[in-house]
């Protein structure tokens, strides 16, 4: 388990004393390279491929609409709305509002690497959302995840908020104006680890010096969706049909061998093979494991000029420093 390992410390005394028991912030006693730099984020920003949802803006708790930082591209002779504008993106972030990237996973090699390293270490998927906060921000509110949550902090530091997950285990996902008794209230800094566990409602706010960026992954749990899901594709497996019976015969005919096939196929599955097949996860890929790029940025220019996020954060930085 050394992704594991690379995050909590020795694995055996967190699994059997926090895991999904609770908050915890752990400081690695070898700290990873950053997966995602701010250098990526800006790559990814200029590309002009980024698209919602892979990116959101929200401040306190509340969406910004879309238009406010996306454009439409025209691709031959059709309109596509919803791309990231790069400029745009950055003026929201300088004024408050927090950048949220869903799924990276699906684009960032490092990222990818990661998530599949730690899922195959955990029997379970993975993803990864990275999120970035000027001082003194807060995107979501007080909320509960459907999954534990490996916050890594990879730049700047957050203030977090975690409550207690109720003793009776009776908790929806979302958000939750009432959240109860604070369990563990903690700043992380650039290199440290913050483990919240499924269901703990949590809230955080970017420190004031500087701009935060941190990467969540979160370990999801399968639950009966993923057996629905996963029971129709064994079913259907090397089930082939005519697309269009014609009449009544031939519908006949496709309606029997549909059964007979969905026999013989549930006839050799056990509650074990389904539950396999829902906690499989993919074998890594080869890829880059971390980011590449500098994080430098230009302090001398202000907060609004700023024309990349490593700009952005290093204009934030110096004013911090000469408040």
């Amino acid at each position: 388990m050394d992704t594991l390992r690379s995050l909590v410390g020795e694995p055996e005394p967190f699994l059997t004393t926090t895991w999904r028991r609770r908050a915890r912030l752990l400081r690695p006693p070898v700290p990873s390279a950053p997966p995602v730099t701010l250098a990526d984020v800006d790559a990814a920003l200029a590309s002009g491929l980024l698209r919602r949802p892979y990116l959101e803006l929200v401040s306190r708790g509340k969406n910004l609409e879309p238009g406010e930082y996306t454009t439409a591209r025209t691709v031959g002779d059709q309109v596509f709305g919803g791309y990231a504008d790069h400029a745009e993106v950055l003026r929201r972030l300088a004024s408050g509002a927090t950048l949220l990237m869903r799924n990276i996973e699906h684009w960032h090699p490092g990222a990818a690497a990661l998530t599949a390293r730690l899922g195959g270490e955990l029997g379970r998927r993975v993803e990864a959302f990275l999120f970035l906060t000027p001082p003194g921000g807060q995107g979501l509110g007080s909320h509960r995840d459907d999954a534990d949550v490996f916050v890594l902090q990879l730049h700047g530091s957050k203030r977090w908020r975690v409550h207690a997950i109720p003793e009776d285990g009776h908790w929806r996902i979302g958000y939750e104006p009432d959240p109860g008794p604070v369990e563990l209230e903690s700043t992380t800094s650039a290199g440290e680890v913050f483990y919240i566990p499924r269901g703990a409602p949590h809230s955080a706010v970017g420190h004031a010096d500087g701009l935060s960026v941190h990467l969540s992954l979160t370990v999801r749990q399968p639950g009966t969706a993923d057996l629905r899901a996963a029971l129709a594709r064994h079913l259907d497996d090397g089930l082939r049909l005519p697309p269009r019976p014609v009449d009544r015969a031939e519908l006949h005919r496709a309606a029997t061998e549909l059964l007979d096939h969905h026999r013989r196929r549930l006839a050799g599955l056990s509650p074990e093979d389904l539950c396999a097949a829902v906690e499989a996860v993919p074998e890594p890929e080869d890829g880059s494991e971390t980011g590449s790029g500098s994080d430098i940025g230009d302090a001398s220019l202000s907060p609004d000029s700023a024309r990349t996020v490593a700009d952005l954060a290093a204009a934030l930085r110096s004013g911090a420093n000469g408040a």
